[in-house]
């Protein structure tokens, strides 16, 4: 049976943050994202974790203005300066994956300095006892995003067998129209899903998606990660959560 976690930057917005972890424990989920958590003392923030029982399953290193650092020309020191930070708040909130986010940029040396970078960032989140991850975004939801395609994911997954994959059903669907194909080809290198419909990005059962498909698709193969609900509720929070009711018992 698949398991799901409330994405905080997401979910329950009517809400101050640091309510939303309550909220999201009494909706009954069992673990939370967010990406940055850098707003807050990490104590803070591990207290009203440990408070509700809620894990949490993966943030991002800092990402600066431009929605990720690792791809953009200039920013090498502010990365990582931001890695260190990460491993910081990675320690203290007990989470061992952390997102590097490449960052907008149209710069034509974007390729090498993304690399250059993450060769640095593996390394050195290796040797914390850390895994890296990157996601593929849509230029749709992120225009002049670095990693919108597969192929570059693709690139970086061989080159380096620790990274893991944040495989989001929504950005696979708007990207290539075809999210099972896309889950079938990564699903070996996919360690955390994110689901949201198409189009809309709003609650499963909004859109188009044959998302039962791809739930049975992920219990099929054995999936034995989170399914992050990186959606934007069509409402409030609490009122788009019933669709879950037939994943969860």
């Amino acid at each position: 049976m698949l398991k799901f976690n409330a994405h905080l930057g997401f979910q329950f917005n009517e809400l101050p943050f640091l309510q939303r972890v309550e909220a999201a424990a009494a909706a009954g989920f069992r673990a939370v994202e967010f990406p940055s958590p850098y707003e807050f003392d990490a104590s803070l923030l591990a207290d009203q974790l440990a408070q509700h029982a809620l894990p949490l399953v993966q943030f991002a290193a800092p990402a600066g203005v431009a929605k990720g650092l690792a791809a953009v020309a200039g920013k090498e020191a502010e990365f990582r300066d931001g890695l260190r930070q990460a491993v910081s708040y990675a320690r203290t909130l007990a989470c061992t994956d952390v997102h590097l986010m490449s960052g907008i940029t149209h710069d034509e040396d974007a390729g090498k300095v993304y690399a250059s970078n993450l060769d640095y960032a593996v390394k050195y989140f290796e040797d914390q006892g850390l895994r890296p991850l990157i996601e593929v975004i849509c230029a749709q939801e992120m225009p002049g995003y670095y990693m919108a395609d597969f192929s570059k994911a693709q690139q970086v997954l061989e080159a380096h067998a620790s990274v893991g994959l944040i495989f989001d059903l929504y950005h696979a669907q708007v990207l290539t129209g075809n999210a099972a194909d896309m889950l079938e080809q990564f699903f070996a290198r996919t360690v955390h899903v994110q689901v949201a419909d198409c189009p809309g990005r709003h609650q499963p059962g909004t859109g188009q998606m044959d998302i039962a498909g791809l739930f049975t698709m992920l219990d099929q193969r054995g999936y034995a990660g989170w399914v992050g609900c990186e959606y934007r509720p069509a409402g409030a929070t609490a009122d788009s959560l019933g669709w879950l009711d037939q994943y969860v018992s």
